[in-house]
């Protein structure tokens, strides 16, 4: 029998790729670099964001010399594969069965409610731990607004959590007018 090229095929010996009748809808087929693979999600995101308000503020944090995390309540939207939780406190929990490759992002607009100016580090965390170098310092200045965004990217498999942590060079009050957590990614 004499090979044959896909792209010469015509009908009727066109056909769908092997396993589409099980494939759920999204999904595509990543191969697994031994002969093989499986059909997975496209892509995995989030978006977990305390809506806007400089006046009341959105949220307030009594921040110490020690980190601490961030505990807002969320509003998640956009959201395939993720769970907001709000115990122990504010995170996002991956639930795919797929490993993925992750972008997190962390954007948030902030004061400092307490007199003097203090330095704030603001820190994304994987599982109650540091998540690669995603680590920042800024001055929080009295009553002045500021915003930072803190990007990174490493891998999550299912029930990993992200969620964000801040400490200052001394106890003080944070006022955050906005925050947003995005996380988006791709099978590896």
């Amino acid at each position: 029998m004499a090979n044959v090229n896909h792209a010469t095929l015509t009908d009727p010996n066109l056909h769908e790729p092997k396993g589409i009748a099980a494939a759920p809808a999204g999904q595509v087929y990543i191969a697994d670099g031994a002969g093989s693979g499986s059909w997975e999600e496209l892509a995995r995101y989030v978006n977990g964001y305390v809506a806007f308000d400089a006046a009341t503020p959105a949220y307030q944090h009594s921040v110490t010399t020690g980190f601490t995390a961030l505990d807002p309540t969320f509003t998640v939207s956009s959201n395939n594969g993720f769970t907001g939780l709000s115990s122990p406190n504010a995170r996002l929990r991956y639930d795919g069965a797929e490993t993925i490759t992750a972008f997190v992002q962390f954007t948030v607009s902030f004061k400092n409610n307490s007199g003097s100016d203090k330095d704030v580090e603001i820190e994304i965390y994987k599982n109650g731990s540091s998540f690669n170098g995603a680590h920042t310092i800024v001055t929080a200045v009295n009553a002045e607004w500021k915003s930072i965004t803190i990007p990174d990217i490493g891998s999550l498999s299912t029930n990993d959590y992200i969620e964000v942590f801040v400490k200052g060079s001394s106890a003080f009050t944070l006022d955050i007018a906005s925050a947003s957590l995005v996380i988006s990614g791709v099978p590896v």
